[in-house]
């Protein structure tokens, strides 16, 4: 029953080939990746258990490597992803064996390496931003329309186990529900209410900059509906709400603040020059002020758990964040090169939940995985930067995809360090894709229009290009 997974995989192979890698990615691997659960697996003998989404983006890869790697030019961020991926395939390998760590191997090759390739050379070269974004958004609206049913009805299982569940044998059930404030925390397709607050946040602030760039929805099927777009917002300001995740609400309004802040002054400032003085200025107010208020903070963060929870929960909550890093810092410095492999590490009865995903990495596949990551955080946070404060002014300059795709990455990085990124590696690559795809191509902020086209009555697949 689990082989279902395979059919979308069939009709991406199909679209990947007779159409093109292009259209296959986003019109099937999108869809797929955001609304079938990750936790879906086809469990065939000896070899790897894929999922809905790593089944779809193999036949996808491998008509890109067929047609020549459409897009696609090396650069150092891929140096960064492919040590990232190594440093975790072989700190499992070594940790459990391959028999264990088979299936992590194979998640970073389909989950890791294909998301970012796929992405970084098949939507800027080929001017797909728009589409690429608008693709996002649908889909996650959608699945903000569909997590209404969880707090509506206060059920425990979401409407991806009732349709999904019976084809695999017990799968995903394990998923608990989790309560806020009285309220059923929605999960939606996703594996924790984090998971899905930070996946949506990113569908809302890519609505933000569609709206910005005047390439809202207007239409659905070829039917137009008026106010379409501000539809979208509300349902995809729901869709964030649903999971009661207070990282993701953080993280999305300090990515839309940055975004308005910097589009201000880039609008109001001409001199490149200028704009950066200005910036440093604030930055280094900010480094400065946070040094001298570092001892206030560690004062009130060192307290213990109990002398917090007598204050507030806000205080108990940054405590035990401030305790991990007491707690398990002279754990990881065991193994600080591979780490000690998925959950392998001794686990203090206190402090069981790791919430910060560095932290976790460490734990699991070592520093060095950890600093990969880090460096193509903040690597492609610079260059977006850089790109935005230099630049001339856009009409109206937040439509920038530089900036929000800045914003995204900041979204993504706090939502990091203050409680998990559980399993959005896909998503998080993908990204990471899209922004060095955008930096190397260079392309200015006016809707694209170019997309591949292969004619089907010619015997070989020559490709057009409309601009």
């Amino acid at each position: 029953m689990s082989m279902i997974v395979l059919i979308p995989a069939f009709l991406a192979a199909y679209f990947a080939f007779t159409r093109s890698p292009h259209w296959a990615f986003i019109n099937v691997y999108i869809p797929v990746f955001f609304l079938f659960p990750s936790y879906y697996h086809w469990k065939p003998k000896l070899i790897p258990d894929p999922n809905f989404a790593q089944a779809v983006i193999m036949p996808i890869m491998l008509a890109f490597l067929l047609r020549n790697l459409p897009g696609w030019r090396f650069s150092f961020t891929d140096i960064l992803v492919i040590v990232f991926a190594l440093f975790v395939s072989v700190s499992e390998y070594l940790n459990f064996g391959y028999k264990e760590a088979q299936n992590l191997m194979f998640n970073m090759l389909v989950s890791v390496l294909f998301p970012y390739i796929l992405t970084k050379s098949l939507v800027e070269p080929a001017g797909l931003r728009e589409e690429f974004a608008k693709r996002i958004v649908l889909m996650l609206c959608i699945i903000a329309l569909l997590m209404a049913y969880e707090p509506l009805f206060r059920s425990g299982f979401t409407i991806w186990h009732k349709i999904l569940g019976r084809f695999f044998e017990g799968q995903g059930w394990r998923i608990r529900v989790n309560y806020r404030w009285g309220l059923v925390r929605a999960n939606g397709p996703f594996t924790h209410p984090i998971m899905a607050g930070t996946t949506v946040a990113i569908g809302f602030c890519l609505q933000q900059w569609l709206q910005w760039s005047q390439a809202g929805f207007s239409r659905i099927m070829g039917i137009r509906i008026p106010k379409l777009s501000y539809l979208i917002t509300l349902i995809l300001l729901a869709g964030l709400i649903a999971p009661l995740s207070r990282a993701p609400w953080i993280g999305t309004l300090l990515a839309l603040m940055v975004v308005l802040f910097l589009s201000t002054l880039i609008s109001l400032i001409r001199q490149p020059k200028t704009r950066y003085l200005l910036v440093v200025a604030i930055v280094s107010s900010i480094v400065i002020g946070g040094i001298i208020s570092a001892n206030v903070f560690k004062q009130f963060a060192s307290v213990s758990r109990e002398e917090a929870t007598e204050s507030s929960q806000e205080r108990e909550t940054i405590a035990y964040r401030f305790e991990l890093y007491t707690t398990y810092g002279n754990i990881v410095m065991e193994k600080w090169a591979f780490g000690w492999g998925r959950g392998g590490w001794p686990t203090d009865k206190a402090q069981k939940s790791i919430d910060n995903h560095f932290m976790l990495l460490a734990l699991n596949h070592g520093l060095v995985a950890v600093f990969s990551q880090l460096i193509l955080f903040f690597y492609l946070m610079m260059r977006l930067f850089k790109h935005a404060i230099s630049r001339p002014v856009s009409n109206p300059a937040k439509s920038g995809i530089d900036l929000m795709l800045f914003g995204i990455l900041l979204h993504l990085f706090w939502s990091g360090t203050t409680v998990g990124l559980f399993n959005i590696n896909p998503l998080v690559f993908m990204i990471f894709g899209w922004s060095e795809g955008y930096l190397l191509n260079r392309q200015n902020n006016t809707r694209l229009s170019a997309a591949p086209i292969y004619h089907k009555h010619l015997p070989f697949h020559f490709k057009r290009v409309l601009t």
